[in-house]
């Protein structure tokens, strides 16, 4: 469920502001309503300088060995220092970038002093560098002289001796600045610079907890300052705006009451823009991992569909995978993530979870590894209606009912949601609409024939449509939405057939594992070598094709819930998740 949200007014003593804020901070119940346009300099100078702890994070302990991330006695985390030095040793090694560029353009040419050129062409005589292809042979000047510094493949390097202005048809190279063992020479002493700068970064690398600390301090103090910049002033005083959840109204009062601070609640409104808490039964915990891998909240004024969600995008996973082999390696790769890795506890449930529906799916369809047949002991466990000659048939019926099935729900979901307003006859008119067009497309699909009374039944959900879409006194401001009613009416129909997805990417699924066993199959196991090379096919083609299917899920499984479920049930993910003005805790950094 989206737990009910109260709008809530702080007014704070211009004396009390920053105290009063700590308070705040530390009792951490309230969403605060900062805007963008109150962005100060002191919160960018606070955010450049949690980012900037934040890459420290990540870069420092992967640059050093095990053996060096022990943090010496005395050693204090310096944000500046460290960054000088990092910023030095970029600037360093940029120029030895350009030296080891510079180098390779003139070392085909080889040792010689660039001042003893340029002292020769003041007394007329020239001397210039050209490349060429290998296949070419340049005409030489009359009175010059080539001589070949180097050859290869490709090209060849030459340089031209002659007097006055030479003119050659190959490719001029500039003559460099400095001397290759002049620029040698700066390349050595720029690498003992980066070599001794490492050296004064690394007694940094190893203080992980002050890093960490100090992360957090950032955090906390870039959410003070943004919080400091959001108050209004009120003539004496400053102004706080938020949201709290019903469950903290209570310590909030009391903490006011204690500090002296005014407090006005309220409900919230229609225009307002609420954060979004969901408070979550156990089981349903883990659907919280797909919402924050593809960043989706629902708003605070639309529905909560975290239980359907997890259910159909279960079967989705299964019916996509769509094999009992693959699902039991995900059930011990999860297993052994969750013993050997920090893998998050609710996405470890949520890959469990799947990964045993998967077992069961492709049991009952019958495939395993992608093999004709089930082992004898398994051939029971299958589903004659899903296994049998008319299984594609079936299987594509399924599909068919099953998106019936989902966009049923999310209409009865919008009819309880808008009873007793007579409006709710329009979602009843949907759902009938839903079922002609899972007729229709049973009709087109699988060319069973359309039950006549159907059409009645659409006619008659149209008619609901139209008569109970809107309160008629909004009419005038909302008549667009008749005019799209027929886009609307396609939609519907495109939304249904589009769940045959489910069918066309698991038979590919089973089809690509077919096809990698019969190639392993033609390589045959008779000897070792045929035998690595058949094994080598079979776990190339396996890893691909769990691959290809974990991609379909994301694109397709993932997908038929957020768009087209979603869309039926109204829910357009504009929301904003809960972030109360609280002190970061060790364990949220990640």
């Amino acid at each position: 469920m989206i737990v009910p949200m109260k709008t809530a007014f702080l007014l704070i003593s211009r004396q009390d502001r920053d105290e009063a804020l700590e308070g705040l901070q530390r009792l951490g119940v309230m969403h605060l309503s900062v805007l963008d346009a109150l962005e100060s300099e002191e919160v960018e100078e606070a955010r450049v300088e949690l980012d900037r702890l934040r890459q420290l994070r990540e870069r420092l302990p992967h640059e050093f060995g095990k053996e060096d991330l022990e943090c010496a006695p005395g050693d204090r985390f310096d944000l500046q220092e460290v960054w000088r030095i990092l910023d030095r040793r970029r600037r360093l090694r940029e120029k030895l970038e350009e030296l080891d560029a510079e180098c390779e353009r003139i070392r085909p040419f080889g040792t010689f002093d660039p001042e003893t050129v340029r002292f020769l062409a003041k007394r007329g005589l020239t001397v210039r560098l050209y490349q060429s292809s290998g296949a070419m042979e340049p005409e030489i000047p009359s009175g010059a002289i080539a001589v070949e510094t180097s050859r290869d493949r490709e090209r060849v390097c030459f340089a031209v001796i002659g007097f006055g202005e030479l003119e050659v048809q190959a490719t001029e190279v500039a003559l460099p600045a400095r001397s290759l063992n002049e620029l040698e020479a700066e390349r050595q002493r720029l690498a003992s610079e980066i070599e001794a700068v490492n050296a004064s970064l690394a007694k940094y690398a190893g203080c992980v907890e002050q890093l960490q600390q100090e992360h957090i301090e950032a955090l906390d103090r870039l959410r003070f300052v943004r919080a400091r910049a959001s108050l209004a002033e009120q003539g004496p005083a400053f102004c706080l705006k938020g949201f709290v959840p019903e469950s903290g109204l209570e310590d909030l009062r009391r903490k006011a009451a204690d500090s002296g601070w005014g407090l006005y609640v309220r409900d919230v409104r229609k225009d307002e823009s609420p954060p979004t808490l969901l408070r979550l039964p156990a089981w349903v915990r883990p659907i919280r991992s797909v919402f924050e891998l593809i960043g989706v909240v629902p708003g605070y004024f639309e529905t909560d569909i975290s239980t359907p969600f997890l259910l159909f995008l279960s079967l989705f996973f299964a019916m996509i995978v769509g094999d009992a082999g693959y699902g039991a390696l995900f059930v011990g790769g999860s297993l052994l993530a969750r013993h050997f890795t920090s893998i998050p506890r609710q996405a470890f449930q949520l890959l469990l979870i799947m990964s045993l529906c998967t077992v069961v799916w492709g049991l009952l369809i019958g495939n395993i590894f992608g093999l004709p047949r089930l082992p004898a002991f398994m051939e029971p466990l299958g589903a004659d209606w899903l296994t049998g000659p008319s299984s594609d048939r079936h299987l594509m019926l399924l599909c068919f009912i099953i998106g019936a099935a989902q966009l049923t729900l999310a209409h009865i979901w919008r009819l309880l949601l808008l009873l007793p307003e007579l409006r709710f006859l329009a979602q009843l008119g949907w759902i009938m609409i839903t079922w002609s067009m899972f007729f229709a497309a049973r009709s087109l699909v699988l060319l069973e024939p359309f039950p006549g009374a159907m059409l009645w039944v659409l006619a008659a959900g149209i008619g609901l449509v139209v008569v109970f879409m809107l309160p008629l006194r909004s009419f005038a401001a909302n008549w667009s939405e008749y005019v799209r009613l027929p886009l609307d009416l396609i939609s519907s129909f495109v939304d249904l057939v589009s769940y045959i997805r489910l069918f066309a990417v698991g038979t590919a699924t089973l089809a690509i594992a077919a096809a990698f066993n019969e190639m392993a199959v033609e390589v045959g196991f008779q000897g070792v070598l045929s035998g690595a090379a058949a094994a080598g096919i079979i776990f190339f083609g396996h890893t691909l094709n769990i691959l290809l299917a974990g991609m379909g899920v994301l694109v397709h499984g993932v997908r038929l819930n957020t768009l087209e479920f979603a869309g039926h049930t109204g829910i357009q993910w504009t929301g904003t998740p809960y972030t109360p003005f609280a002190y970061a805790q060790r364990g949220t950094l990640g």
